[in-house]
């Protein structure tokens, strides 16, 4: 099996960017959804709050699971696996969102913890036995198909 190096702290925190946007998207439509749900009225309560951790989790998780990266981690072609290469299960995902939240990953805390490792896998990485990996350029692997069936 190939490995795949670690990506560079730069391009995870463009990742993290990316996805930053895309929960504020979200925080916005569960924040309307709770309203409507509310009946119209503007919803401080449990019932909002549940519905953005729901709808924002939901985000990473089915993305971590079904296709093993997010929008922010597709766009810099960075894919999360097991250590032993796996795609995440459901229950390994919701153990890495949490050791995410619980690590300060949302303000980029957890992630700074990869340069005190020399694998660069943060706490939440380690807690789970996950970790990121950099895909190849498309090209760069159609080049090395071709370079080995001419070698045949």
């Amino acid at each position: 099996m190939k490995t795949h190096q670690s990506p560079h702290f730069i391009k995870r925190v463009l990742a993290w960017i990316y996805d930053g946007l895309i929960v504020i998207a979200l925080w916005l439509v569960s924040g309307l959804i709770a309203v409507g749900l509310s009946g119209g009225t503007v919803a401080h309560s449990i019932l909002t709050q549940g519905v953005m951790i729901l709808i924002i989790g939901g985000y990473f998780i089915l993305s971590w699971t079904r296709l093993g990266a997010t929008a922010g981690m597709r766009a810099w072609r960075l894919q999360l696996r097991t250590l032993d290469g796996h795609p995440l299960s459901y229950t390994k995902a919701l153990h890495r969102l949490f050791w995410c939240v619980a690590t300060g990953a949302p303000i980029l805390l957890g992630m700074a913890t990869l340069f005190c490792f020399s694998d660069r896998r943060p706490l939440y990485d380690r807690f789970t036995d996950t970790h990121m990996i950099q895909l190849p350029k498309m090209h760069q692997a159609t080049d090395e198909r071709d370079t080995r069936n001419r070698s045949r």
